[in-house]
């Protein structure tokens, strides 16, 4: 693989954003979506660090997991968290909340 950002290749392929490979793995082991990888991430957080809608969707409709991460959120933005940071894609926290329907992550914000 080109780019390798974990040690498990499911959050290697959400990064790169080969879904149909990637839903091959995650259908033949759906374990696989909510495995951890050597920094405690997912591949829904890989898929959506690099901006993969379709990965993303794929993944919220299998169930995965999302509120598990409220506190940490709260944390952040406790100590200053800049809420209004910018993606290189030019999206903030709040428009990716906003394109899942995430009241919970707007509702905090």
């Amino acid at each position: 693989m080109e780019e390798c950002v974990s040690n498990l290749m499911v959050c290697n392929l959400a990064y790169s954003g080969k879904l149909e490979e990637f839903k091959e793995g995650i259908l033949a082991d759906k374990s696989l979506a909510t495995r951890t990888d050597q920094d405690s991430r997912m591949a829904l957080h890989w898929a959506c660090s690099a901006g993969h809608t379709g990965t993303v969707e794929f993944l919220l409709q299998l169930g995965v997991p999302v509120n598990d991460k409220e506190d940490i959120l709260k944390a952040l933005l406790g100590k200053g968290a800049q809420v209004n940071a910018v993606h290189q894609n030019g999206c903030t926290p709040l428009h990716y909340a906003a394109s899942k329907n995430s009241t919970l992550s707007l509702n905090h914000l």
